[in-house]
């Protein structure tokens, strides 16, 4: 039983009025904003090494290859032990994986096969959270918030994507790639002094018997049953394919496209942490229920707009402007899909559901940033978010065409 509020606060953040979702947010703020400035390092120090756009979608996509192998099993512990044990945990792995590698890079150890395999490491103990830390979300709050709650899980996502990235670069240009990494090992402490301040949760229901496969399996039959998530899981899949390779090919975009260095990079990719900001500000200010299909809808149609001008434009003030507006459609589209989901999922499932929603990404991530950084080796980048727009743009129009999309609104 959840008690009431002890904080008055805004209707927009009302989330934040109880104490352990507080506490929860506050501290993964601050480990969030080390784990982007990580991202950028490790992606700004491959293209910098090997100047090649492909080694750089290679990194890349070692790190988020785990969320497909690895979330599985997060999603079937988070569903048969305590959440917030079970997170802690996975933070603390991740925690020791992040203090390694800055070290390898603090004595110039860095190779580019070396880079590859912490992004490796780094990725499976955070695959394994992942599920746990969307399940744990719901647990924090009462159900007649959970849909705030969901939301301000992504501002603090986008806080971090705002200041990580300009803080890295900056850190980057005046002090080296150790700085940021160092800095991203110390961000992992904030998170487990929080996560320790958390009373344990009992599982969410008896600790199942059944193996791991079929516990699996169970989950999966689960979600295929309920024609709402199986449209989550296709339009995050889409989504994940379209954002995925702007982010991870940043450093490609701000190079190849723009001529800038490592400051300017970490600006533009703080641009898209800004307009998710803003995204952010818009959902929980005017957000009052809207339907959930109608969010989708604005907002994969803004991605498919600011993609193409992104590819188009022909200076670097203008690529950060539309950068900003990719996360700001971003910002509006993917918590729009999260509630949804977490609002059609009954919690015995949620963290299995959860998992293969991960899994989505551990696949569209990684197999559109091959695909988009190798054709961006042959045609050039801007062509690649040329594509990309169309393709959005394809998807939006044949789901709005056969009414797929007004599922989403269903409620569990």
């Amino acid at each position: 039983m959840i008690e009431g509020p002890d904080w008055r606060v805004p209707v927009p953040v009302q989330a934040l009025g109880y104490r352990d979702y507080r506490l929860y947010w506050t501290t993964s703020v601050v480990s969030n904003v080390g784990s982007i400035m990580y991202l950028a390092a490790i992606g700004w120090l491959v293209e910098d090494i090997t100047d090649d756009p492909w080694k750089v979608t290679v990194a890349a996509v070692a790190g988020l290859i785990p969320l497909f192998v690895m979330s599985p099993f997060g999603g079937s512990l988070a569903d048969r032990y305590s959440r917030t044990r079970l997170f802690l945990a996975t933070v603390v792995g991740q925690m020791v994986v992040a203090v390694a590698l800055a070290w390898v890079v603090q004595i110039d150890a860095e190779t580019f096969w070396v880079l590859v395999a912490f992004s490796l490491g780094g990725g499976a103990t955070a695959s394994v959270g992942a599920p746990v830390q969307q399940a744990i979300v719901v647990e924090l709050v009462p159900g007649e918030v959970m849909r705030n709650a969901v939301f301000l899980n992504s501002t603090q996502w986008n806080i971090s994507r705002a200041v990580g990235p300009m803080l890295g670069g900056w850190l980057i240009q005046f002090w080296g790639p150790a700085a940021a990494f160092w800095f991203n090992a110390a961000s992992f402490t904030v998170l487990v002094i929080g996560l320790s301040l958390l009373p344990p949760r009992p599982p969410p229901g008896a600790s199942s018997s059944q193996g791991f496969l079929a516990d699996f399996l169970s989950g999966f039959r689960y979600a295929r049953s309920i024609e709402g998530i199986r449209v989550v899981m296709l339009a995050s899949f889409m989504l994940a394919a379209a954002i995925s390779p702007t982010q991870w090919l940043a450093p490609v975009i701000a190079d190849d496209a723009f001529g800038v260095d490592a400051a300017g990079f970490g600006f533009l990719l703080g641009a898209f942490g800004v307009g998710s900001l803003i995204g952010a500000a818009l959902m929980l200010q005017f957000d009052r229920g809207n339907p959930y299909s109608q969010l989708a809808t604005i907002g994969m149609a803004v991605v498919a707009l600011f993609t193409l001008a992104l590819a188009v434009v022909p200076t670097f003030a203008l690529g950060v402007v539309a950068m900003g507006g990719v996360g700001l459609a971003f910002m509006v589209t993917m918590p729009t899909l999260t509630s949804a989901l977490q609002s059609q999922c009954e919690d015995a499932y949620r963290g299995r559901v959860m998992s293969l929603w991960m899994m989505l990404f551990g696949l569209a991530a990684p197999f559109s940033i091959l695909v988009q950084g190798g054709i961006a080796s042959v045609i050039g980048i801007r062509w690649v978010l040329v594509i990309t727009a169309i393709a959005v743009t394809a998807y939006l129009a044949s789901q709005l065409t056969r009414g797929r999309l007004r599922h989403l609104d269903a409620a569990g």
